[in-house]
């Protein structure tokens, strides 16, 4: 089961080695984009949720133990009750990342008047999260129902004319 690790931003990649001892499969989500330096464009690599790792584990309680002993901020996601598990369309949203090697990449759009159609890419069926476009900056900013809160994110985006 997917579980959320809460940790410092720029600290991902080394909760993830930390966590990684302790769980099945480990890693933080990132997202190609292409940004323009000096009149040219160039394509970075960033996190998708800064701060955040996902950890899949069947014991979270031992993974929980783990963190809090360990050097660092890092720790588990949880409600007043248990801690935060992904199930559902979360799960599912994170498990396809998980695939593609922890990469969200970049997707190609085409806009009709008012209304945008993902035509290739990890957006593809994600067209009701998106909040706004930057045809300029080649960005899609999303609204994501994610651990129990809304998440706002951008991800790369290639409007095609």
């Amino acid at each position: 089961m997917w579980y959320v690790i809460w940790t410092s931003t720029g600290s991902e990649r080394k909760a993830q080695e930390l966590i990684g001892q302790k769980s099945r499969r480990c890693f933080f989500p990132t997202r190609k984009i292409n940004k323009k330096i000096k009149g040219e464009w160039k394509t970075e690599i960033r996190p998708l949720f800064p701060g955040y790792v996902f950890a899949d584990t069947d014991d979270i309680e031992e993974l929980s133990n783990f963190l809090r002993q360990a050097e660092g901020f890092n720790k588990v996601l949880d409600t007043d009750k248990e801690f935060y598990s992904l199930y559902g369309e979360d799960e599912s949203f994170i498990e396809n990342i998980y695939n593609n090697e922890g990469l969200f990449d970049i997707s190609r759009a085409i806009v009709e008047g008012d209304n945008v159609r993902v035509t290739a890419g990890p957006l593809v069926g994600m067209e009701g999260s998106i909040t706004k476009i930057d045809r300029h900056k080649r960005i899609a900013y999303l609204e994501l129902n994610m651990f129990g809160q809304v998440i706002r994110t951008s991800v790369g985006l290639e409007v095609v004319v």
